[in-house]
């Protein structure tokens, strides 16, 4: 037996199945009766005639007319039709004169200067052995170590190890000139290609960076400075060593405590103007242990004898930079 929700569901389909045919019907029925009411709307309005669309009594409306005329314009006389035109101003005669003027001779000769009244030159003289001595002796240790400095280059008469030693130049304090055996030049090692291999030194004359005594760098030293950093950028695997060295006037301790400041104010200076890692940077003090010039034996009594051995020994003052390693 079937539930009882299926038994309603099957009930409503039996009824709703009885239905049909009566809807069908009633639907045949509507469309016949649809179809006679058009029919009859069809005819009756096709026989019917509208009279509002037929013939009329009203007045046909015409056009007004346009009267075209055409303007008369009188022409003008001649004389009134020209126009005048402002008269020019006259152009006034110049005159030239008639006299030429006479030749007259100029001597082209050119004006010899006396140099010697522009520059402030005495004319040389023999100078007495006595005068030569006596200004010799009023010289100063600091007045004498400026003028040195000052120098752009010397040269020292003395041999530095034998008599058949060729002549030392030293340059003091003319960049890309180092008169030191042994070391190349800033410029020198700037322009060496393939990389600098370790060992190689190179060096920069003292009296270019510091005074006598000093550890103060110079206003002129930048140029030096700057070339000696610009090898370090570019060789960024290298180690750098720069080394202090003093001459031998002074005490052995204050010498070495002079030669370490020395290469600190050169590392300094790297670190700070340059921007290079302080750790690619080392100083060490050499003091007075590697002279180039030997010192000589000083008479105390004899005066003048101190500033000329501070003179002579200008190549030991000096900041030496040797490359130790080159990682690749």
């Amino acid at each position: 037996m079937l539930p009882p929700t299926t038994m309603a569901r099957y009930e409503t389909y039996q009824a709703n199945a009885a239905e049909a045919p009566l809807m069908r019907k009633w639907v045949v029925r509507a469309l016949i009766v649809s179809l006679f009411l058009h029919a009859a709307l069809f005819v009756t309005f096709n026989l019917k005639k509208l009279e509002n669309f037929g013939a009329t009594d009203a007045p046909v409306l015409a056009p007004m007319p346009i009267n075209m005329k055409r303007p008369v314009i009188p022409m003008m006389d001649e004389t009134e039709a020209r126009l005048e035109l402002p008269k020019k101003p006259g152009v006034a005669q110049i005159e030239l004169p008639s006299d030429k003027p006479e030749l007259q001779e100029v001597r082209m000769a050119p004006q010899v200067t006396d140099l010697t009244k522009t520059l402030g030159v005495e004319k040389p003289s023999a100078m007495k052995g006595g005068d030569a001595l006596a200004k010799a002796e009023q010289a100063s240790r600091g007045q004498l170590d400026r003028e040195l400095n000052a120098i752009g280059g010397s040269l020292i008469k003395e041999s530095v190890r034998s008599p058949r030693q060729p002549l030392l130049k030293v340059a003091g304090g003319k960049p890309g000139e180092v008169g030191i055996p042994g070391l190349k030049s800033m410029s020198d090692l700037l322009g060496e290609t393939g990389g600098l291999k370790a060992g190689v030194r190179g060096g920069i004359p003292g009296g270019a960076l510091f005074q006598h005594g000093s550890a103060e760098l110079r206003e002129t030293a930048v140029a030096q400075l700057q070339n000696l950093g610009e090898l370090i950028k570019l060789n960024p695997n290298a180690t750098f060593v720069i080394e202090g060295h003093t001459d031998s006037t002074g005490t052995p301790e204050a010498n070495q405590e002079l030669s370490e400041e020395r290469a600190k104010s050169v590392k300094n200076w790297l670190v700070e103007k340059m921007s290079i890692p302080a750790a690619r940077i080392e100083t060490i003090g050499m003091g007075s242990s590697k002279m180039i010039v030997s010192p000589r034996a000083m008479d105390a009594n004899e005066e003048g004898a101190f500033d000329a051995e501070v003179a002579r020994q200008q190549p030991n003052r000096r900041v030496e930079i040797v490359i130790t390693t080159n990682r690749k």
